[in-house]
């Protein structure tokens, strides 16, 4: 199970260590170079994928749902190729955005991303066989990021518990934890980052001081987050979670609609299509679905109905591109609204 390699990379120096990473730097540094493949071609990397998981008893939602007229592959450089796929817009996800990808070293499949984003936030979901995991990982999980910026205009990334090894023993005994902190990610609890600059204190007293699993699932227990570009402390993501939308929307329901998904539904479309003043006659059931999904947090935007024009026409866009073929453009068009993409985030804090 490998791709055909032209010209095999050959390591003439030193692996590149985790110290010599910046991800910052990497996040600032030129674009990578990205080719479009064809829907043929799309599809073998989609089969590809899906074996490649399967073998490993793991199924990712990008792979199964994969849109094989959406695959993109980047050169990372180094002998590293990626190949990145969006999922169509009936697979897609009702508010986030969803990404996928399969990295390859030298044709051989080394490990797969996911990336879950609103506006700049991006969750991101790294792993690497356990083959390959001292082979260049920090490096890489760098250009990885990098990459999505360049796709989707993302520059906040947030790291889930688990993958920092909350309930996962698998990643306190990498120390996971410590893999995300030394790359710049911080807790988002200020409980836990005062743990963690108390361990980063006996660490510099004693180089040999290893944290303890103990103190490492302590760690774990909350969301790690990197900004690229850190706003003021009032508009920061750090207790911004997707579900909390869902809950908010979900109180409204039960408190003024009997608990019912249908009226609720139906009063939502009803208010956003009539303050943004627009018509869904002619869209396509794609985008009627998206009004529908995208109309129950804006429906609780306060002030909606006194928008401007132009607020009100880059939201219909921001509607319609849900459905589009390419789901970075729904993304890049939140970033351009503060208005949306800061209701969104008090919604979701």
């Amino acid at each position: 199970m490998r791709l055909p390699v032209k010209k095999p990379f050959f390591h003439k120096s030193p692996l590149i260590a985790r110290r010599d990473i910046s991800l910052t730097r990497e996040l600032l540094s030129p674009p990578i170079p990205i080719e479009k493949l064809s829907r043929a071609q799309g599809e073998k990397i989609l089969d590809f994928a899906r074996e490649t998981s399967a073998v490993r008893y793991r199924e990712l939602h990008g792979f199964t749902y994969g849109d094989a007229r959406r695959v993109l592959k980047a050169d990372l450089g180094r002998g590293t190729l990626v190949y990145v796929m969006d999922v169509p817009a009936e697979n897609r996800l009702p508010l986030r955005a969803y990404h996928a990808a399969m990295m390859f070293k030298n044709g051989v499949p080394v490990g797969y991303f996911e990336g879950l984003s609103i506006a700049e936030r991006m969750e991101s979901g790294f792993n690497l066989y356990y083959t390959f995991r001292d082979g260049e990982t920090a490096w890489l999980y760098a250009r990885i990021l990098r990459l999505m910026r360049q796709l989707l205009g993302v520059t906040v990334f947030s790291i889930d518990p688990y993958q920092a090894g909350h309930e996962n023993e698998e990643g306190i005994e990498s120390g996971a934890f410590w893999f995300y902190r030394k790359l710049g990610f911080r807790p988002v609890k200020p409980e836990l980052l005062k743990l963690t600059r108390a361990e980063e204190a006996k660490v510099a007293k004693n180089p040999s001081y290893r944290t303890s699993a103990a103190t490492l699932r302590k760690l774990a227990a909350g969301h790690m987050l990197f900004e690229l570009f850190e706003r003021r402390p009032g508009r920061r993501w750090d207790h911004f979670e997707t579900r909390n939308i869902g809950l908010a929307v979900q109180k409204r329901m039960a408190r003024e609609f009997g608990g019912s998904a249908y009226r609720i539904r139906k009063h939502s479309v009803e208010t956003v299509t009539r303050a943004l003043r627009i018509s869904s006659r002619g869209w396509n059931e794609a985008e009627v679905n998206a009004l529908e999904n995208l109309s129950l947090p804006l429906a609780m935007v306060p002030g909606l109905e006194k928008w401007n024009s132009e607020q009100r026409t880059l939201a219909e866009r921001i509607i319609r591109a849900k459905a589009s073929r390419d789901e970075a453009r729904y993304l890049k068009l939140i970033q351009k609204h503060a208005a949306v993409r800061d209701a969104l985030m008090q919604l979701g804090c």
